[in-house]
């Protein structure tokens, strides 16, 4: 098996972070943060994590 160089545009790095860190920048509760931490664990790819405030219900 090898690796063809030309097709690299299809693959791409996955962006992953801290969820503290991802809360603290985002400015989310702390039960915000264990939410997301109990779902994904302490690391999570910015996509799952963004998907997740998106979808969350205020209760404002």
């Amino acid at each position: 098996m090898s690796i063809d160089f030309s097709n690299t545009e299809e693959f791409r790095l996955r962006e992953v972070w801290s969820v503290q860190e991802f809360a603290r920048r985002y400015r989310l509760t702390k039960m915000e943060e264990s939410r997301l931490k109990m779902l994904h664990g302490p690391f999570a790819e910015m996509r799952e994590l963004l998907g997740c405030c998106q979808n969350s219900v205020s209760l404002w």
